[in-house]
């Protein structure tokens, strides 16, 4: 059984930034989503509340938890059943791609973004502890707004049934196919650039900074969206489910899934651009794959709905959606339809 995407079946992993898909890779019918949370709080940034949403942006010496969600066509699976490997580089760039993995050293957290590519971990749900403020800006970073697009974090996983991580990660310095690996990147948000230009300031740093980038800097920090409430609509009927439940649906109808997104997912603040206040919020997007292969219409990347009949399927059909904003937060949640027999 596999993953069917919109369009058809894709590369079965949701892919990093920049997407890893090159046309050696092959990978098994899973789906990959990163949780990042801050669940230490360091010296630095106003004081975190509590809430519904968790924090994914974070402030030097921050201590994040870094998970990977993998599900098939069954739901979730068990991470302490993969063996998988943690790499660390900076910026926005491929960790996985620059030099051989399999001889990389210790990450040893001494700069926010290290000038090579580390081993930072190895394990399921891993901690990373943010290094301190730089003395001084890198030469290669001119102003704050570099400094906050990495570190990137890249892993390579083997799922229990597969050649192990020292195979994987000896596949891909050999750039052979990485059938029945998994692999993905994410970068870490610093943030917000607020409170980052103006702990540099302490420091006699210069943000490097202009007046235009006023919205920037009262930009709050980054919560994860969730994806909990899905809209569906059959025919004239509407209906909101909780993600993770069963609904019986027809099978000759048409039904279009909805994300219902709230204000606590977009981020949202006010701030004056030019003579007016206005406010300003998070974009949001979201990838919909399914584990049988259904009917689908007007599916088009990044959108928060999708219609969709069973055509000749019957029985119980999974509908996944990662639910992502634009500063790298994500949410994942599902839906069983029974189209009956």
């Amino acid at each position: 059984m596999s993953l069917h995407r919109l369009a058809g079946v894709g590369v079965l992993l949701t892919a990093c930034a920049p997407p890893i898909e090159p046309a050696w890779l092959v990978s098994r019918p899973r789906e990959l989503a990163l949780e990042v949370e801050v669940v230490a709080q360091g010296p630095y940034g106003r004081r975190l509340q509590p809430g519904p949403r968790t924090y994914r942006d974070a402030l030097p010496r921050d201590t994040l938890s870094l998970r990977p969600v993998i599900v098939d066509p069954q739901g979730s699976m068990d991470l302490a059943a993969f063996e998988i490997a943690w790499t660390l580089c900076s910026g926005i760039g491929s960790c996985l791609l620059r030099g051989s993995v399999l001889e990389r050293p210790a990450c040893t957290n001494e700069e926010l973004q290290p000038p090579e590519p580390c081993l930072l971990a190895e394990g399921g749900e891993v901690r990373l502890t943010l290094a301190d403020l730089p003395a001084v800006l890198p030469t290669n970073l001119p102003t704050v707004l570099n400094l906050v697009s990495g570190p990137t974090v890249g892993l390579v996983a083997s799922p229990p049934d597969g050649p192990g991580v020292d195979a994987c990660l000896a596949r891909l310095d050999a750039r052979e196919p990485l059938e029945d690996c998994l692999l993905m990147e994410r970068v870490i948000g610093i943030g917000p650039v607020g409170e980052l230009a103006a702990l540099l300031d302490e420091q006699g740093i210069d943000p490097g900074l202009g007046d235009d980038a006023q919205t920037l800097l009262e930009r709050p920090r980054n919560r994860n969206p969730t994806v909990e409430h899905i809209r569906v609509e059959l025919g004239d009927d509407v209906i909101v489910v909780e993600s993770g439940s069963t609904l019986a649906v027809p099978r000759d109808q048409d039904v279009t899934l909805t994300l219902e997104t709230t204000d606590d997912d977009l981020d949202g603040y006010e701030t004056i651009l030019g003579d007016e206040t206005v406010e300003l919020s998070d974009d949001l997007g979201a990838e919909w794959w399914f584990d049988r292969e259904l009917d689908v219409d007007g599916a088009l990347p990044g959108q928060l709905w999708v219609r969709l009949r069973a055509g000749t399927v019957t029985g119980t059909a999974r509908a996944y959606a990662v639910l992502r904003d634009n500063r790298g937060g994500e949410g994942w949640g599902w839906l069983d339809l029974d189209f009956g027999e």
